[in-house]
């Protein structure tokens, strides 16, 4: 029976694949104008918010849904291109996606853009119940935490709320930095938390000097993620642990997603961040909606994963609870179309060094 359901998803998948690849190559016929692209993020979007209201149903079959709603956009690409001789013509400037300059200007704009109170109820609340939740503060407490890709400080913030020593987070944002700072002088924390500007491919920091490691979410964006993972090993304790989190593979989810930064990849940044905020969405929502649309994610699976990891240099692989109902972390999700609609789902591993 299980093999049955193996197979029947490998269709469904590879069927929701094809439409998407046409769904692509249809975009690349429409006209790059003003008028164009700005109606395509729009529906792009929208997709992407109803996909989210399908797949996260509990226990519910996904598929009739979802080909739904690709039909849908299908059709309204289709009316853009037809509506187009409305337009103005004016051209949309084009910004080739590379990967890491990229990511790094997607991820300065998004993460600085916080309020206090969002960052304090949004981020800060949420990465303190994961630690709660996956019981790490006997883990963290009193320890040397170190978070490669800190971005704008949520998860070391919430790791000195909880008990840790001594913090030090390092990305390549400057703008990311900053807002964490500011955050950090808000919270009046004092000296043992400290944010600097700097590459997770070489810190310059000592060997074997941090106890606990973070690296939530980062390395699937990077042009070399085994430098990174390599140095963040080299700077932490035998037997000290990692957190890692990283984008899982194979599901409905990942394809679309794929689809979405694909169509949209080499649009200026920050026009299509500017248009995405004037749909007025939540700004939990519009931060998502913004990383799925501009982030490219590397996707592993867990065994793969876990070999990975283990090759470079860690051992005692958990897997941990992000907590939200939202988050996809298949041993803590009850969902009997999981593997067809998130693949492995999530990745938050907890591990050691050896």
């Amino acid at each position: 029976m299980k093999a049955n359901t193996k197979t029947i998803n490998k269709k469904i998948l590879l069927k929701v694949s094809k439409i998407s690849k046409k769904i692509i190559n249809k975009t690349k016929l429409l006209p790059k104008t003003n008028f164009a692209i700005s109606f395509l993020i729009s529906e792009i979007i929208l997709a992407n918010l109803e996909i989210e209201n399908i797949i996260f149903k509990r226990n519910y079959y996904p598929v009739p849904a979802i080909l739904k709603v690709l039909d849908n956009l299908s059709y309204k690409i289709d009316l853009i291109k037809k509506n187009n001789i409305h337009s103005n013509m004016t051209k949309v400037l084009k910004q080739p996606f590379n990967k890491e300059k990229s990511h790094k200007q997607i991820f300065n704009i998004l993460w600085s853009k916080y309020t206090f109170s969002q960052y304090l109820k949004d981020r800060i609340g949420r990465y303190r119940n994961r630690i709660k939740i996956n019981n790490l503060k006997k883990i963290i407490k009193n320890k040397k935490v170190i978070d490669f890709g800190c971005g704008h400080g949520n998860f070391l913030i919430a790791a000195f709320m909880e008990g840790c020593s001594f913090g030090y987070g390092i990305d390549y944002g400057k703008e990311s930095i900053n807002f964490s700072n500011k955050i950090k002088k808000k919270l009046k924390i004092n000296k043992n938390l400290k944010f600097k500007v700097g590459s997770v491919y070489k810190t310059k920091l000592k060997s074997n000097s941090f106890d606990v490691a973070i690296q939530n979410g980062v390395f699937h964006h990077l042009d070399k993620p085994t430098l990174a993972y390599k140095e963040l090993h080299r700077v932490l304790k035998k037997g000290g642990y990692a957190w890692f989190y990283t984008d899982g593979f194979g599901g409905i989810r990942d394809i679309l997603a794929d689809m979405s930064q694909t169509i949209l990849k080499d649009v200026n940044i920050d026009y299509k961040l500017n248009k995405i905020r004037d749909l007025n969405l939540s700004y939990s929502k519009t931060y998502h909606m913004s990383d799925y649309t501009n982030a490219k994610y590397q996707h592993y699976d867990l065994k793969k994963y876990t070999n990975y990891l283990s090759r470079i240099g860690f051992t005692n692989f958990i897997q941990l609870n992000g907590g939200t109902n939202t988050d996809f972390d298949k041993p803590f999700l009850n969902d009997k179309y999981f593997d067809l609609k998130f693949g492995s789902g999530d990745l938050r591993i907890l591990c050691q060094k050896k």
